[in-house]
This record gives C-alpha cells, sequence and structure tokens, in this order.
C-alpha cells in the first residue's frame, strides 16, 4: 500500500487496533516516522487529542466527529468490499485466505469477545468470524435455536450465525486420563491443570468450565496464543479445550486428541458486526463468498459441527 493512499483516518484507526506505531506502519507500508508525524498532525487538525494515554492508543475529544468520520469510512469500505476482517480466537490458528477478496484480515485476536465486540461497535473492525457463547443475554434466541440469518446483538451490533459445535477436551496423547476415560468426574479433571483467562473477559465460558473442574490454571492471556491456550496440554499433563475444527492441526502440531468427556459446552461460529454492515444492500454479495470461504476451510462434514441452514 502506497504512502499516497493511506488516509491519516486510517492510521489512526490501526494505531488503535494495533496499538503500535511499528505495527501499524508495517501494515500500511509507509515508515514509522511517517506514521507518527501524520497521526499528530491529523489529531492536531481535528482536535482529536489522540496519543498513547496509558497503555494504549486513543482519542479523548471531538469524539462525535470521529465517529461520524469512522461511519462515512465504514459505509465505503462495506460498498467496495475492502472492509477488515478478525478471526475470533475460538479459529485458533486456522486461516481464512479468501477473506483477502473482500479486504485484509488484522492480527486483532483477544480473548476478551467484549472487546472484540466494542471494536466492532465502534468501527474500527468491520467483521469479526467468531463465537458468540458470551452474548446469549443480549440475544433473543438461545445458541440452539438460532438458524442462518440476521440476529440482533442489542441495539446496535448484529451477527448471522453459521454454525454449532460442542467444545472438546483435549489431552495429549500419552496423557493418564486416556487410560480410563470411560468414567470421568470433575474431580478428577480438577487435579490437572487448564487455562482459564480472566472471568470478566469470558464469564459464561469460564463457569461453564469451573462447573468441570476446570480452567484452574491462569494463562495470562489477553491475546490469543495457540501454545498457552490449546497447546496447554502439550505437556503430557495439562488438559485444554478447543472446537472440533481444530482437531485435526491440534494433534499434528501437538499430538493432542479428544478425551471421552462430555462438556456440554455450546458455541456458535458467527459473523458479527455492525447493524450499517450486515444490513448494507453491498454485503449480500460478500456475505454469500464469505460463508463459501468459511465453509471451505472447516469443512462441511466435520463430526460435531453443525451448519445452519
Amino acid at each position: 500500500m502506497q504512502t499516497e493512499f493511506v488516509s491519516d483516518l486510517v492510521i489512526i484507526d490501526y494505531l488503535e487496533l494495533l496499538n503500535s506505531t511499528v505495527a501499524t506502519s508495517e501494515a500500511l507500508g509507509i515508515s514509522q516516522s511517517s506514521c507518527s508525524r501524520r497521526y499528530r498532525a491529523f489529531s492536531d487538525q481535528c482536535g482529536f487529542n489522540f496519543d498513547r494515554i496509558g497503555d494504549r492508543y486513543q482519542p479523548t475529544s471531538n469524539l462525535d466527529i470521529l465517529s461520524n468520520l469512522r461511519q462515512a469510512s465504514q459505509r465505503m469500505r462495506v460498498r467496495q468490499a475492502q472492509m477488515r476482517f478478525s478471526r475470533g480466537w475460538q479459529m485458533g490458528e486456522m486461516n481464512l485466505p479468501g477473506l483477502t477478496r473482500f479486504g485484509v484480515d488484522l492480527d486483532v485476536r483477544w480473548m476478551n469477545s467484549w472487546r472484540m465486540l466494542s471494536l466492532l461497535e465502534q468501527r474500527l473492525l468491520d467483521v469479526a468470524v467468531m463465537g458468540i457463547l458470551e452474548f446469549q443475554g443480549m440475544m433473543t434466541q438461545s445458541l440452539t435455536r438460532l438458524r442462518l440469518g440476521k440476529h440482533s446483538i442489542g441495539q446496535s451490533m448484529m451477527c448471522i450465525p453459521l454454525c454449532i459445535y460442542e467444545l472438546q477436551l483435549l489431552a495429549h496423547t500419552e496423557h493418564p486420563l486416556l487410560d480410563h476415560n470411560d468414567n470421568i468426574n470433575p474431580d478428577q479433571l480438577a487435579t490437572y491443570p487448564s487455562p482459564a483467562i480472566s472471568i470478566g473477559s469470558a464469564p459464561m465460558l469460564m463457569q461453564a468450565l469451573h462447573a468441570h473442574g476446570l480452567a484452574n490454571q491462569q494463562s495470562g492471556l489477553t491475546q490469543y496464543h495457540e501454545s498457552k491456550w490449546e497447546g496447554f496440554a502439550a505437556n503430557g499433563i495439562g488438559l485444554s479445550y478447543a472446537a472440533p475444527f481444530l482437531l485435526p492441526e491440534l494433534m499434528k502440531r501437538y499430538q493432542l486428541c479428544p478425551v471421552r468427556y462430555p462438556l456440554g459446552i455450546k458455541d456458535c461460529l458467527a459473523l458479527v458486526g455492525h447493524v450499517d454492515v450486515l444490513s448494507d444492500p453491498k454485503f449480500g454479495a460478500t456475505f454469500r463468498g464469505l460463508l463459501a470461504e468459511i465453509q471451505r476451510v472447516l469443512g462441511t462434514t466435520v463430526s460435531g459441527l453443525r451448519w445452519l441452514g
């Protein structure tokens, strides 16, 4: 991307998303000095008072003006099929290379689903392919009753559910639990370490895992890292969890396999975005392409994965 085609608005958007002038300059193909000079000049011109405050870049003034600029910019991205995507942590390291036909796949992968929703609501991201377990309280239907179509998440957000799956409990192929995995109980599971994130990041998931004696060791994760989440079980002692469509690669990389213990924790992979994005007339064609790509990569016949229709 050449410097003259990178707008100042895009620069401050990326700084909020990536929280680094180095990462932003690399992503946009501009020099770090140009990145710093231009965001400061743009902030001064518009009175955003945009700068690093505490541990992240953010504006503090004229937020209504910035919001309007971002709304107009997002509409242009949607109508030109040049959107900003992100893959939720539920997708692990699975890539969706076909997304590049419709925009850019940004490496913004917070373990906190609510933070991801906030980035979408602020129009910094356009669409996330992510699990929606944590948003059940804001939806009118339970996950198991969802159908393919548009569903509201509160007033300004929306999702298109794609497939339902049940979280799988994983262990290394040499884990002692696999020798007697027909009558396992939560007390047994609690004797082995398994990764947790803060309760505020994923209250529904953590509560469900705690009921099985799991999520008993804080991972310290705020952003997704496979080796510290699913790969936590690679040492042969720990346990971890993953969606069924991730199992083949986790077996190859970490020698992990499912434990015959039903967690009963269901999640739904969905396209999540602002209502303005998913309701835009131009999004329909993009959606068909996205759905085809996601089905191609995940597979339509994976055991434990039910595509919605």
